[in-house]
């Protein structure tokens, strides 16, 4: 009976751990480009992720050849 206890403590923690360092792994990843919002270049209309929009006077623009 106590084997069979420790047989499934030990399953029991083996499960958390996996759920653990897939949460982790998942996350760590910066480049994750899953739901950021697009936006219009103000020149081109090119859309473009929100973080890599080059902001000026207001205006949005793609690549430092539209501004």
């Amino acid at each position: 009976m106590i084997k069979l206890v420790i047989v499934m403590l030990l399953v029991w923690v083996g499960f958390v751990l996996f759920k653990k360092m897939r949460r982790l792994n998942v996350s760590n990843h910066p480049d994750n480009k899953i739901g950021q919002k697009m936006i219009a270049c103000s020149v081109c209309d090119t859309h473009i992720p929100e973080s890599e929009a080059i902001v000026k006077d207001g205006k949005i623009y793609c690549s430092k050849s539209c501004l």
